[in-house]
């Protein structure tokens, strides 16, 4: 679909839009990226758009989550080891950073990485040489370098918990993810893709998805992001019997309580005419849509040019 356009990512709004042109500008370069978002943003997603569109992308693309790793085991991830260098070590074994020789290794949640592992992955850096545990011998090794983190770095440096001449070296270009619920304009685009690759995976046809299930699925305010919404759709569709998914098929943590869809404010219409409710409703879902005209009439149910009448009927420009 034309919302995915750069290497499956979705989104016309306006923060995606600067993600994406940010990654274009960088991928070609061998510049150090730092991918700030809260999980289930898609960091991984536009690490891979990057290294694919680099002059890397013929190499690995190597990816390692830190969190939760010891030292010792993120030491041996990275680094390797030859055999003996500890109990169980019965043969040599490569690390991320020789595998990813020629390429590009991604670090993901390197804010959680223990601190004296830090100054270790700080000299590989400089260097461009690892050495594997149990040996002295160091090897070469040219890797582009991405990292993400679903914490504030800068915080974490002024706390002491994150190396800063660390941070200096990944930093070389930020990009930081928007969560789903600041654009929640980008949400029916991602309801069909997602809808889409499900049916298609599961050999299932649909028609689309009927009008209330997408609002109350617009109004969520999505703590676990793009991942979560995608685990829902998916789940829909496996579940629903369709031609559309429904509020019906919906799972039970998202539909609103009491039955009621709040968008934002307008759940508050009691004891006002029917001219002020539709004012309202108007200007609260431009907002919610951060004032996309045609994703709001897509939710009002109603044609562009009898929006754009009554924006200007009620002074809502």
């Amino acid at each position: 679909m034309e919302a995915a356009g750069f290497e499956g990512i979705v989104g016309k709004s306006a923060g995606m839009q600067k993600v994406v042109q940010t990654a274009r500008q960088v991928a070609g370069s061998d510049i150090p990226v730092l991918i700030m978002g809260e999980s289930g943003t898609g960091k991984e997603l536009i690490a891979r758009a990057i290294h694919n569109n680099s002059r890397r992308r013929k190499e690995r693309l190597v990816a390692l989550n830190c969190a939760g790793l010891s030292e010792s085991i993120l030491e041996d991830e990275l680094f390797g080891h030859v055999r003996g260098a500890f109990t169980g070590a019965q043969g040599e074994r490569e690390g991320r950073f020789e595998h990813a020789d020629g390429g590009t290794l991604f670090m993901d949640e390197i804010g959680d990485m223990p601190q004296a592992m830090q100054a270790k992955l700080l000299r590989v850096l400089e260097n461009g040489e690892v050495v594997r545990l149990g040996s002295n011998d160091p090897l070469r090794v040219d890797v582009r370098l991405i990292s993400a983190t679903n914490r504030e770095l800068d915080e974490l440096v002024a706390e002491k918990k994150f190396r800063e001449d660390l941070y200096f070296r990944i930093k070389g270009v930020t990009i930081a993810i928007p969560p789903l619920r600041e654009r929640r304009e980008d949400i029916p685009l991602l309801i069909y893709y997602f809808l889409q690759s499900a049916a298609e995976r599961y050999a299932k046809q649909f028609d689309g998805i009927e009008p209330e299930a997408q609002q109350i699925l617009m109004s969520y305010p999505w703590p676990g992001n793009v991942r979560q919404l995608k685990n829902v759709i998916e789940n829909m569709v496996v579940l629903s019997p369709g031609p559309k998914l429904s509020r019906e098929s919906l799972p039970a943590e998202i539909r609103p309580k009491g039955g009621e869809i709040t968008l934002g404010g307008m759940n508050n219409l009691v004891g006002i005419s029917l001219e002020q409710a539709e004012k309202e409703l108007i200007r609260n879902t431009l907002k919610m849509v951060n004032g996309n005209r045609e994703q709001a009439a897509k939710i009002l149910r109603i044609g562009e040019r009898t929006l754009y009448r009554k924006i200007k009927e009620y002074d809502l420009t």
